[in-house]
């Protein structure tokens, strides 16, 4: 059988795709790889509290679950941080799977969002970010910064500018595999609509009982409103809260962040756009997920 091969390298500024190179895989590890701003991190911190046995705070989730390959830190130190750890390991990627390693032995766990959720996510998320890097994708221009979320195509498919091309390449890159059995899709909707069925289901792609009491335990733990309080608890213990995990990182969860801001005209821009970029039997889930349009 034909198997996934890292076959590009991307050296974005967000993105730095080398390091896998130098990586070793284990037979257990668990890859959580979305486009940003897609349930990455709620993901994480379900998956690495049902290793841990219990629900872990973001700050903890982000001791254990670095983001692999980012180039606002430096590589070297996330392998190392990894290479130390004697459990079993979550790992975090934002890179299409054909600058990832694949591994059969591995779990990899894919979450989408609907794209223009995506993009206003992102917007408030650069407002903060320590780095300009993202800031320059939404300039003040009315309508501007939507129409280079349609239109641009940059750093060859990674998400370092996060346009519409990106999220869709990234989806393309793991769909087409999704035959391997190890590679599992999820979808921010369906997250939010079914929590426990979520936690079930990853408690099943770990091998675990997903009766065990741990589950509901879980559920409770990682619910939006529960993340988002233990990051302001975080956030009063320190004298210099970061943004990073932070209260102001958990912004709102919400959906359909468009109503109210996208006219009529640019909507269907959207719809066209999408059709350019994906065939028609797949825009629909990326859109809406399994439980379809609201």
């Amino acid at each position: 059988m034909d198997l996934p091969t890292r076959s590009v390298v991307y050296n974005g500024p967000l993105n730095l795709t080398p390091i896998w190179g130098d990586f070793d895989l284990r037979a257990d590890d668990v890859l959580v790889v979305t486009p940003p701003k897609c349930g990455t991190t709620w993901s994480q911190i379900i998956l690495t509290s049902l290793i841990a046995g219990k629900p872990l705070t973001p700050r903890e989730m982000g001791d254990i679950s670095p983001w692999l390959d980012c180039g606002l830190d430096n590589p070297l130190e996330n392998k190392a941080i990894l290479d130390k750890q004697n459990f079993r390991r979550c790992i975090k990627s934002h890179t299409p799977l054909d600058g990832i390693t694949y591994d059969p032995r591995c779990e990899y766990i894919v979450v989408y969002r609907h794209p223009i959720d995506v993009h206003y996510s992102m917007e408030n998320h650069a407002k903060h970010m320590q780095s300009d890097l993202m800031r320059i994708r939404y300039p003040e221009e009315p309508g501007k910064a939507f129409r280079m979320f349609l239109e641009d195509e940059l750093y060859g498919g990674s998400n370092d500018a996060l346009d519409l091309h990106s999220i869709a390449y990234h989806y393309t890159s793991f769909k087409d595999w999704d035959h391997l059995g190890n590679i599992h899709f999820f979808h921010y909707a369906d997250m939010v609509a079914d929590l426990p069925g979520t936690v079930r289901r990853m408690a099943r792609i770990l091998g675990m009982d997903d009766s065990a009491p741990l589950i509901d335990e879980i559920v409770d733990g990682t619910s939006f409103a529960k993340l988002k309080k233990k990051a302001v608890e975080a956030d009063k213990g320190s004298e210099k809260p970061d943004f990073y995990l932070g209260a102001r990182f958990f912004n709102s969860g919400t959906s359909n962040k468009w109503e109210g801001r996208l006219s009529d005209a640019e909507l269907a821009a959207f719809d066209a756009r999408m059709k350019e970029l994906l065939p028609d039997d797949q825009i629909q889930w990326l859109l809406w997920g399994d439980k379809g349009h609201p």
